[in-house]
């Protein structure tokens, strides 16, 4: 208990790049045979595909991060995903987030998000491959839900 509030106070660095799907792109995967399965978390949607027992993607939509309000955007966010290594190098991961994407446009939404760390070049790689466009990219120092010394790039 007593880690987990020490965590939250920390200082942490952000430098990100954020990326938006305002008009939906398909993605095929040919050959695609799972199955995504979805739950719902409170504020947070949990988007899934496991093989038998072993989770091969998740990923996470939230409804809205504060870091947006960043470059005044809000909307929902697609973030927190893993593919368990065995299943890498399939597309996966970029088939699910343009599923969710897609998903979230029919239902209205005018755009959907995505957070990557400007060093995670395989997301990055995987996001652009999905059709999202990067919009802006955001250094800054976080302390609680306060962004510090922030500075955006816009690229749209």
């Amino acid at each position: 208990m007593m880690k987990r509030l020490l965590k939250k106070l920390r200082v942490v660095r952000i430098d990100v790049y954020i990326y938006r799907m305002s008009d939906y792109t398909a993605f095929h995967l040919p050959g695609f045979t799972y199955t995504i399965q979805r739950e719902a978390y409170g504020s947070k949607t949990r988007f899934f595909i496991k093989d038998l027992d072993v989770l091969v993607h998740e990923s996470y939509l939230f409804e809205r991060i504060y870091l947006l309000k960043s470059i005044r955007r809000t909307g929902p966010v697609i973030g927190d995903c893993f593919t368990n290594k065995h299943y890498r190098g399939q597309s996966i991961y970029p088939f699910v987030i343009n599923y969710i994407a897609e998903k979230m446009l029919v239902d209205g939404c005018k755009e959907v998000f995505m957070v990557v760390n400007q060093s995670n070049i395989s997301s990055i790689k995987g996001i652009e491959k999905a059709a999202f466009q990067k919009i802006a990219s955001i250094k800054a120092t976080r302390w609680l839900w306060f962004y510090l010394k922030r500075q955006v790039i816009y690229y749209d």
